[in-house]
């Protein structure tokens, strides 16, 4: 399959850039038949037009929420679930954030890493399977959810019209095999009071802002963009405005407010001033304030936890309750989303991972758990994969997002090696 790979790669590139040239920022404004929006409609298009354009004749999708591409034959089902949404694109690009431009053998652009190329990858993966001549004893489908970023309704929605698969892998992490992934909650607490501040900071809730700036008083401040389940890779803005806020001249009210929240949240990025920095086999817990809201009534803010397999949500809230109350914070909402694991006996960890140690020649290396949160989570036989390397910075949900296009090779051929060992005789 590697010469296919090899004589497809320049379409795959193409395709990948038309991809990334459309901003589908998760959840836009929707209209009939478009429940993410115009854009993120106009993403799945484009990738069921790839698919097509690639031969694959069963190509649908459901409700516009998931698209659905498959080959082969059989009861049984592997599924690959990438994703066609993509996060705000934020500031301090050095390139156009939608350009798809390449530079130094890297293509640059919101979604190259986080989750286009892989989904790219996935579709020129089955491709090269298909065009090799394989004799299939499983059906493969390739998933393209369309909300990822915002809370994965489109893959819920796919599992209740079509069902488990038998397997699946989502290459929206990192290598080698991704068996376990931590509990996460987002939560909002709010503060009413007349307030003097004016500020608005934050994109997403599971993006640290690189920038953060309030209009009363009139002050801006900056940092390094990251992902929320890896702080320490960041340097998070809101953390130095909240610092900021509270050394001003402003009223002794929101003197009160702001050094309460630099108190429990600034300089911290496991939750040690909340009291529930934790530790267990999964990893340590992170806390990330992302959001921030302030007006004439109050104070609203916004964090990312990742939190250990073995705590449970109510370890984890109750300390971060008592503490916000005693700074005059009561709960507005959160949410919580349970960890997944998957034993590395079973025959999708092992042949995954046996695929990895043969390509990158890493025989050494086992399956990991990551603080962030896949589509894995949502099927009982499930884990990430790729389609970072391990050597490599993560460049999901910042600025200059790019993917090397060796990188995007590998990640075409692994797929394909995986799903012929996964899927066909």
């Amino acid at each position: 399959m590697r010469h296919i790979i090899e004589n497809s790669f320049e379409n795959q590139i193409k395709d990948l850039q038309e991809l990334i040239r459309i901003p589908s920022v998760s959840r836009g404004e929707p209209r009939e038949g478009m429940p993410y929006g115009e854009h993120v409609f106009n993403a799945l298009r484009k990738a069921q037009d790839i698919a097509r354009k690639l031969g694959f004749e069963k190509a649908w999708d459901v409700e516009a929420r998931c698209g659905v591409v498959e080959y082969g034959q059989g009861d049984e089902i592997v599924a690959v679930m990438a994703h066609l949404d993509v996060v705000p694109e934020g500031t301090g690009w050095q390139y156009p954030p939608y350009g798809a431009e390449i530079h130094d053998g890297a293509m640059y652009g919101r979604g190259t890493a986080d989750d286009k190329g892989a989904a790219v990858s996935a579709l020129y993966a089955l491709y090269a399977l298909k065009e090799s001549g394989a004799k299939m004893k499983r059906r493969v489908r390739i998933l393209l959810g369309c909300d990822e970023e915002r809370g994965s309704t489109g893959m819920q929605r796919y599992k209740e019209v079509e069902g488990e698969p038998t397997m699946a892998f989502t290459p929206d992490a990192t290598y080698p095999v991704v068996n376990s992934e931590m509990n996460i909650s987002h939560m909002f607490f709010e503060k009413k009071y007349p307030c003097t501040v004016r500020a608005k900071v934050g994109t997403a809730g599971n993006v640290i802002p690189g920038e953060a700036a309030s209009e009363v008083p009139a002050l801006r401040m900056l940092g390094k963009e990251g992902h929320a389940s890896m702080p320490d890779h960041a340097d998070n803005a809101l953390m130095k405005l909240l610092r900021a806020i509270a050394d001003s001249d402003v009223p002794p009210a929101d003197k009160e407010t702001f050094g309460a929240l630099c108190d429990l949240f600034c300089g911290y990025n496991h939750g040690e001033g909340l009291g529930v920095d934790f530790t267990d086999a999964s990893g340590r817990l992170t806390l990330a304030p992302t959001i921030l809201t302030a007006d004439e009534t109050g104070v609203t803010l916004g964090f990312d936890t990742r939190y250990p397999a073995s705590m449970t949500f109510a370890e984890l809230t109750g300390p971060i309750d008592e503490r916000m109350a005693a700074a005059g914070f009561t709960v507005k909402e959160r949410s919580n989303s349970l960890g997944h694991y998957i034993a590395p006996e079973t025959e999708l960890v092992s042949t995954l991972m046996d695929v990895y140690g043969e390509l990158s020649g890493d025989r050494a290396a086992k399956p990991i758990s990551i603080g962030g949160g896949t589509y894995a989570r949502e099927f009982q036989n499930a884990v990430a994969v790729g389609v970072t390397r391990p050597d490599r910075p993560d460049l999901c949900h910042i600025a200059n997002e790019n993917i090397l296009l060796s990188e995007m090779k590998f990640n075409t051929l692994f797929m394909a090696e995986c799903l012929k060992r996964l899927a066909a005789e």
